[in-house]
């Protein structure tokens, strides 16, 4: 049962990703044929960094209190987003489910480290690890085959994948739910809130992970516009999509490793001052062969931190509290990648000075890795203390 259950959550969270974005990639197409304009149709995507936003906390709270109840919330919720889709193409039916989908994504992403920690505490970080990558699969599918879906048969073959793997992924979370079996607390772990918000090392992971989202947001978002002063805007894409192949790759690879051998701090140390150097050499030489090194391996390094620091969570936050953790991390680093995305937009028109930007978070988060308490000595207090 715990084998189907975990192949029914890496489904839901793949169909969560891909429910998020499936109009990006044909927007201008889709709102045509919906009959509105493109800025209400992109509103859709807007809706799920907003609730998490909101919602990162609160959830982390429930799933604590009640794992079981709160997770299959959030599966049902993520069916409902992509299953609902096919009732009718009105713009505001289409709203009603992707903030289905915006509810319940926080209740799933908050879900890794207690479900992870819950029922594989000796493979945790490799559960972790291919929740992870089932979160960036579902939005990198959703991207990369949006257009040709929508070529081959518009919007129903357009929404079709996700709402399959939904299916089945709720399927298999219904039949097997009931045979697993979680902690449940005994009251309203509000309290225990206060002991998350004194932990000086979940701030400082929760801002590392921020500036670091915020650099690969910024590159999604903003690197074409930038690289139009140099005229190599035509590259951007391809960079990025290296980036993130890459990336997936090494969230596959890196973070079981690295837990391992205890290198969490560590791994974050080292990467962080590395991309940071490609950043500088970016703002000084830029060109494609240095932007498509550098980017494939920044995309290898980065993307793994991620399931890491989710395994920092996992590995020295009481269980009673790994929910609520985790959506204290996430909205400290979801808080900190929004502002730096939106302020990008005033240092877009040279190369120079968008990779100038760009170095900034990096090195901020290189100097709170150094105010990161070594991991393996962490492990040796705790092993200590019992």
């Amino acid at each position: 049962m715990r084998t189907l259950l975990t192949l029914g959550f890496i489904f839901i969270v793949f169909a969560s990703q891909a429910v998020w974005v499936t109009f990006s990639p044909v927007l201008t197409f889709a709102a045509e044929e919906i009959g509105v304009s493109v800025e209400f149709l992109g509103l859709l995507a807007v809706t799920y960094p907003i609730f998490f936003l909101i919602l990162t906390i609160p959830s982390g709270l429930l799933l604590d209190r009640d794992f079981k109840r709160w997770f299959l919330f959030g599966s049902v919720a993520t069916f409902f987003a992509a299953a609902g889709r096919f009732v009718s193409f009105n713009y505001y039916w289409l709203l009603v489910c992707q903030l289905s989908g915006a509810l319940g994504q926080p209740f799933l992403l908050n879900a890794f480290v207690p479900y992870a920690s819950q029922l594989y505490e000796e493979r945790r970080t490799a559960v972790i690890s291919v929740l992870s990558l089932s979160m960036y699969l579902g939005t990198v599918f959703a991207l990369a085959t949006g257009l040709k879906l929508y070529t081959i048969g518009g919007l129903k073959i357009l929404i079709m994948p996700a709402a399959l793997i939904a299916v089945l992924g709720i399927l298999l979370i219904l039949v097997s739910i009931r045979g697993v079996e979680f902690r449940k607390a005994e009251k309203f772990a509000v309290k225990q809130f206060g002991g998350v918000l004194r932990r000086k090392d979940l701030w400082i992971i929760g801002a590392i992970l921020g500036f670091g989202v915020a650099t690969f947001d910024n590159l999604a978002t903003w690197l074409q516009p930038a690289l139009s002063s140099e005229g190599l805007e035509r590259v951007a894409g391809d960079a990025v999509a290296l980036a993130i192949i890459l990336g997936l790759i090494g969230v596959a690879v890196i973070p079981d490793r690295i837990a391992r051998k205890n290198l969490r701090t560590i791994y974050m140390r080292s990467i962080t001052p590395l991309i940071g150097m490609f950043f500088v050499i970016l703002i000084f030489a830029v060109n494609d062969v240095l932007l498509f090194v550098f980017l494939g391996v920044s995309g290898f390094l980065m993307l793994p931190a991620y399931a890491i620091i989710m395994d920092w969570i996992g590995k020295f936050c009481e269980k009673d509290v790994h929910g609520s953790a985790a959506g204290f991390v996430g909205l400290t680093s979801r808080a900190i990648s929004v502002a730096l995305t939106l302020g990008a937009i005033y240092f877009i028109t040279s190369a120079e000075l968008y990779f100038a930007y760009l170095t900034l978070p990096v090195m901020i988060a290189f100097i709170l890795t150094l105010m990161l308490p070594n991991d393996l000595r962490i492990s040796q207090l705790q092993n200590g203390q019992r």
